[in-house]
């Protein structure tokens, strides 16, 4: 079990690798120039970390030089939604390109991954690259304080990667705003000069609006779902859910009410963390170890078209049908249980009862090529935990996660979900 509660400063500094603030020996313009891992377009630095765009991916990456000389890029690679890793240095000349290597990469001096590398060399940097990894790789490995590389048997290098939490957050946002056109790659000439390719046509997944309750006098009034992410009343929900609001409120399951206070909110993610003067019944527990895999069942507990349907909230179970969602967005996945309006900022829980996403958005039609409209079942969307824990951190909210455990019944998954979740309420003038 292990409790987050953000970034807590500088750790101890592994190999005197302090970290270079803006430094990148990745830059275009040099010999290697438009290849994948160059810095096509600089979008932001972060913590010491150069926020960029690849033309090539299709996405971003984070890269950053080291005392010792030694650069990491790390990014999302939206040819085959996939991330990549990189870990490079001039002095590296033994490193032979097109090689395999053993790498193990040793997280906080206990914690250790291997896997295969690919000798690479990018101008006068000789490197090391992990590429078509899963996503979830990237996001994982900010998780850590520290981490040791080893190729081979040897010792190559260790880094503090403080910092680095923040930097895949960016690197996130900044794949999002490429994938939606926000942010160009390449230079705007370039843009002017090549024909664009024709865009295949993308299902539209609309934000699954709060539940409206229809009032022909007083204030509008609309509701959606949380759940609590510690014991002191901090609770998790959509952003879109409390748009607007005049007045909050928070009803749990118990049915004790309090108003509630908008304390972060993120349009970019569609999340938002409200702080109630009370003690919840329950706090949920976010999955930590083994990630959620395609095909795995997953819980919905929440209080969709209040007014209409029982306000003691509802269940619905499904799959993970899809590991990314509209537009290949790596923050999202796929599901397959039903949500309706008023599921907004549930909680999406695993057989366990641990948190592995956040109802978000469901998709009821799209648009066919003989101009009828085809109607979507069941295809339904989630902010991934990994995203929702980076905002919580980013906010200096604590929260916990834990390995998986053992699955229990649904019925067992259910009364844990229906305890850590609570109706939302939004009041409008």
């Amino acid at each position: 079990m292990r409790s987050s509660k953000g970034q807590r400063g500088v750790v101890a500094v592994l190999a005197g690798a302090f970290l270079f603030a803006g430094a990148s020996l990745f830059a275009g313009g040099s010999a290697s120039a438009g290849t994948p891992y160059t810095i096509d377009r600089e979008v932001d630095t972060v913590r010491g970390w150069t926020i960029a765009a690849n033309a090539q991916r299709r996405g971003c990456f984070a890269s950053a030089t080291f005392q010792s000389e030694t650069s990491i890029e790390l990014g999302l690679d939206m040819r085959n939604d996939s991330a990549f890793m990189v870990f490079a240095n001039a002095s590296w000349d033994k490193i032979r390109v097109g090689e395999t290597y053993e790498l193990q990469l040793t997280y906080d001096g206990h914690k250790k991954w291997h896997g295969k590398s690919t000798g690479i060399r990018i101008g006068k940097l000789y490197g090391l690259a992990l590429e078509g990894v899963k996503t979830d790789f990237v996001v994982d490995f900010a998780r850590y304080k520290t981490v040791q590389i080893n190729y081979n048997g040897r010792r190559l290098d260790g880094f503090n990667l403080a910092g680095t939490r923040a930097a895949v957050q960016s690197v996130i946002s900044c794949t999002q705003d490429v994938q939606a056109g926000r942010i160009t790659p390449a230079d705007d000439e370039e843009q002017r000069s090549t024909p664009s390719e024709p865009q295949p046509q993308r299902d539209q997944a609309k934000e699954e609006k709060p539940a409206e309750t229809p009032s022909k006098k007083g204030p509008s009034l609309s509701t959606g779902t949380g759940f609590f992410v510690d014991d002191v009343g901090h609770l998790m929900t959509n952003a879109h859910v409390v748009e607007d609001c005049d007045e909050t409120q928070v009803k749990l399951p118990d049915g004790r009410t309090a108003a509630a206070t908008i304390l972060a909110r993120t349009t970019q993610n569609d999340l938002a963390v409200l702080k109630v003067d009370l003690k919840p019944t329950a706090v949920a527990k976010f999955r930590s170890g083994a990630q959620i895999r395609l095909g795995d069942p997953i819980v919905l507990f929440g209080y969709p078209l209040a007014g209409e349907l029982t306000i003691t909230g509802n269940l619905s179970t499904g799959l993970v049908s899809a590991m990314a969602g509209p537009g290949e967005d790596v923050t999202r996945m796929q599901i397959s249980a039903p949500v309706q309006s008023g599921n907004s900022g549930g909680a999406v829980v695993d057989q366990s009862g641990h948190v592995v996403g956040v109802v978000v958005a469901k998709a009821n039609t799209r648009a066919r090529g003989d101009g009828n409209t085809e109607v979507l079942q069941n295809v339904n969307f989630a902010i991934k935990a990994g995203v929702a824990g980076y905002f919580l951190d980013a906010n200096q909210i604590p929260w916990t996660q834990e390995p998986a455990g053992t699955d229990k019944s649904t019925a067992d998954v259910a009364a844990m979900a229906k305890d850590f979740s609570a109706l939302v309420i939004c009041r409008s003038r």
